[in-house]
């Protein structure tokens, strides 16, 4: 008989599955195994430990989230409305992962943080404490919205668009009331 050699990558596969089917909390070596149709051993063998596993679950996870900002890069007015865009639109297609990465993730592990706050600083002006502010201010409207989407509410692209620009146009004056009012216009 020959033994069927299973690889990271379908390890990877299935776990993935399993957190997108049954979120993180599911995720153990035997519910891993089941999926692949085999023993624990060969996740074991590709994976030092449950941790190893996870921390390769989430940079995969953050993979998929980077597919979901690209996908609205070329749609959306500013770089900055990609990142919540994608957000909730990872939100709505990837719960578990979405979970894993936001929800139940360290406040300070947050995926491109560093280079959503460089966005900003570059596109809007901002320093880097003011994009700071401004962007978790923005984090808890966005949150909420995409913790909606993921639990089964029905909005549309447009609908999420004009939720994500009006509050950014109301943050925006309220950091910069002397600031013109860019997205009017003259």
């Amino acid at each position: 008989m020959i033994k069927q050699r299973i690889t990271r990558e379908q390890i990877l596969d299935a776990a993935a599955e399993l957190v997108r089917e049954e979120g993180a909390g599911a995720l153990n070596a035997r519910a891993v195994a089941r999926k692949l149709k085999c023993s624990t051993q060969p996740v074991y063998s590709r994976f030092e430990n449950m941790d190893a596993l996870r921390a390769a679950l989430f940079e995969e996870g953050k993979a998929r989230y980077r597919r979901f900002i690209e996908r609205y890069s070329g749609m959306a007015d500013c770089g900055y409305e990609s990142y919540g865009l994608g957000f909730v639109r990872f939100a709505r297609e990837e719960r578990g992962f979405y979970r894993m990465l936001f929800l139940d993730a360290a406040p300070l592990d947050v995926p491109f943080l560093e280079e959503i706050i460089g966005e900003m600083m570059s596109s809007f002006g901002m320093t880097e404490e003011t994009a700071r502010a401004f962007h978790a201010d923005m984090s808890v409207f966005s949150v909420g919205l995409a913790s909606m989407v993921s639990a089964g509410a029905e909005l549309s692209d447009e609908a999420v668009r004009d939720a994500f620009r009006r509050q950014f146009y109301a943050l925006y004056a309220y950091y910069f009331p002397s600031r013109p009012r860019f997205w009017e216009e003259v």
